[in-house]
């Protein structure tokens, strides 16, 4: 096998490549496809050394994952269930004191960030800063960290990093899945996208832009063309979180900050009516036109469902790239939705994805409604209750886990709060080679009663001393 350092540098898919093996050939093309074809004993083995090269290079760069290796004296992984104590859970990258945030005092989120990467932004200067925006667009001029954030909706946002390379690796691996999907006829691809163009997790929309749309941004149509304020966002969920705890009248707000949220709150209220217009815009300007677009079910049917009761159907290029994805949030799809859809804009079919932001890849659904796993994220299915590893054989049904192999300054490994099914033993109808996930993928917070605490595999002292470590102020680790 080459070095996994060789393949690590292959599958930067912004040369198009993706090799794997000793012969430079074997299982090389552009497409994403492609990966689904490598044998599946050949793909654990390269999973096992990439993870092993991963572990080796950068415990001792990311302080935190330094930490938790040391607390429970782990030195080398031999295989991959190795790693599980070392998995990230899901509120990690929020788990920074929130007045931070309240108070502006990004010097000390420098810090908190500082120790979940391996690039260093504690000696940034960003003293003059007096609002998140401001922030970012400092760590964006002076540093190859790239920060995206969560929504906020909860009262306290998550900041991923990672680095513009990571970015834009995946951005081109999502190009090479629209490729695929579109490789008939040479005319451009237009992105159509039902919100913000820029601003709060919209920033990687400039990823889109570069490596899907080949850098023409005249082929993004977004709805509303402005910068959506991360501060207004921020405070947003605040104010909810606060009135749902009884506790609005604590908080303190900068006045001129509440008025626009106040207007954000009003253009939100606004939403279905605005998103109509937009949407008869699209399909009266953009018709026969090859589209790309992404959105939840209840986004598409709606979209469709305008159309459709218009009269219109077959409105774009047949080799349009429409793809679903995101939960039902308690609510039971129509059972003839996506057939709506496809008769609206005039596909064959949707392409269903699941993923998260944590992990830079998605999984695709095939014809025999299967997510397939990605080859380029190595699965984990965990024990609900106990975040032990569940074989890796046969049909299993736990906790969802990952880790991306494609990280290279964060360490990749996250543990979800969804609840997935994986057959590790047959073979889908399809071809492809790849384990999948059958079934629904449910939040365990639905099914909980809104209540979804990991038990980490970590002995509970180390992830204890680990999680001070990380919430930690001291500046000196």
């Amino acid at each position: 096998m080459n070095r996994p350092e060789q393949f690590l540098d292959d599958y930067d898919l912004r040369t198009e490549a993706i090799k794997f093996g000793d012969d430079p050939n074997e299982y090389f093309g552009r497409s994403e496809a492609n990966m689904h074809t490598i044998p599946r004993e050949r793909l654990a083995s390269l999973h096992e050394e990439v993870l092993k090269y991963r572990f080796d290079s950068l415990v001792d760069k990311i302080p935190m994952l330094q930490q938790l290796a040391a607390k429970q004296g782990i030195e080398r992984l031999d295989s991959i269930d190795d790693a599980v104590p070392l998995l990230f859970e899901h509120t990690m990258y929020k788990a920074y004191p929130p007045f931070l945030l309240e108070h502006s005092r990004f010097a000390d989120i420098n810090r908190f960030i500082s120790k979940l990467t391996s690039i260093d932004i504690s000696d940034v200067d960003v003293s003059d800063c007096k609002t998140i925006d401001e922030w970012l667009d400092v760590l964006d001029t002076e540093t190859d960290l790239y920060l995206t954030l969560s929504s906020g909706t909860t009262g306290t946002m998550s900041f991923i990093p990672a680095s513009r390379r990571e970015w834009d690796k995946r951005f081109t691996q999502i190009a090479s899945v629209v490729r695929d999907r579109t490789n008939e006829g040479d005319e451009d691809v237009y992105c159509i996208f039902p919100y913000f163009r820029r601003g709060g997790p919209m920033r990687v929309n400039d990823y889109f832009v570069k490596d899907v749309l080949d850098g023409d941004e005249s082929r993004f149509i977004p709805a509303f063309p402005q910068r959506l304020s991360a501060d207004v966002l921020y405070l947003t969920g605040r104010i909810r979180s606060a009135k749902a705890k009884g506790k609005l009248d604590s908080l303190q707000i900068n006045p001129a900050l509440l008025e626009r949220v106040k207007e954000f709150e009003e253009l939100q209220n606004n939403m279905p009516k605005l998103l109509g217009e937009f949407f008869t815009r699209t399909y009266e300007e953009f018709k026969g036109r090859r589209l790309f677009f992404a959105g939840t079910w209840s986004m598409l049917h709606t979209w469709a469902r305008q159309g459709l009761e218009k009269g219109l159907e077959g409105v774009f290029a047949p080799n349009s790239y429409v793809q679903g994805g995101g939960g039902s949030k308690g609510v039971t799809p129509p059972e003839n939705w996506q057939e709506d859809v496809c008769r609206f804009i005039g596909i064959d079919k949707l392409h269903m994805a699941y993923g998260m932001s944590e992990v830079f890849t998605l999984n695709y659904q095939c014809e025999y409604d299967r997510y397939h796993l990605s080859p380029v994220a190595i699965p984990f299915v965990l024990d609900p209750d106990t975040s032990k590893p569940l074989p890796r054989t046969g049909r299993q049904t736990g906790r969802a886990a990952f880790f991306d192999v494609g990280s290279e300054t964060r360490w990749g490994g996250f543990i979800t709060g969804d609840e997935i099914t994986v057959n590790w033993s047959d073979y889908c109808p399809c071809g492809r080679q790849s384990h999948f996930i059958e079934g629904e993928i449910q939040r365990y917070s639905e099914k909980r009663g809104g209540d979804d605490k990991i038990t980490c595999a970590a002995t509970e002292s180390a992830h204890n001393e680990a999680m001070d470590y990380l919430t930690s102020l001291e500046t000196d680790g």
